[in-house]
């Protein structure tokens, strides 16, 4: 197998948990987004960045777009890690709307979850408006709830399709 890299970018420690999962599964590194200067991209086969899913939005996305014209050739993957089950409707849609202008790079979505307790002042400030634009909306009535207190839904066995394709080099 190449050599694999994992660089997570986490808020509230999904992506993070998830990283370090693959690093364990593929024995590899799983590098925090900071450190992502001190790295040498070109010298691993495999590239995988793990971030969380905002607003339709993968974190550490941009930076990894900006990154291909120098990785042709390597593998590259990309785990969006957000607080919707991985049976949401539109989740396919999405998920082609992040990774289908990127056919250089493989997608995958883990559920992770939801913690108030960690999340900034605006991150919480944009989830307290979405709660109020979801009140009085009966069909939103399960996704209100979701949404309406921290929980925890990451799962390891979620990454088999991700450590399956690693693998796979």
């Amino acid at each position: 197998m190449d050599k694999t890299i994992i660089i997570y970018r986490s808020k509230t420690g999904f992506s993070r948990r998830y990283a370090q999962w693959l690093a364990e599964d593929l024995r590899c590194q799983a590098a925090d987004y900071r450190e992502r200067k001190r790295l040498r991209l070109p010298e691993y086969g495999t590239i995988i960045l793990a971030g969380g899913l905002y607003a339709g939005q993968m974190s550490g996305l941009g930076w990894l777009k900006k990154q291909l014209p120098g990785l042709a050739g390597k593998r590259i993957a990309a785990l969006a890690v957000g607080c919707a089950p991985a049976d949401t409707p539109d989740l396919p849609e999405s998920m082609e709307k992040l990774f289908g202008p990127l056919p250089q790079v493989r997608g995958f979505y883990c559920q992770g979850g939801l913690d108030y307790e960690h999340m900034g002042a605006v991150d919480r400030a944009m989830m307290a408006a979405l709660r109020a634009s979801l009140r009085g909306k009966p069909e939103m009535a399960d996704m209100l709830a979701g949404i309406s207190r921290s929980f925890d839904a990451a799962d390891r066995g979620s990454l088999a399709p991700l450590v399956q394709w690693a693998r796979n080099a």
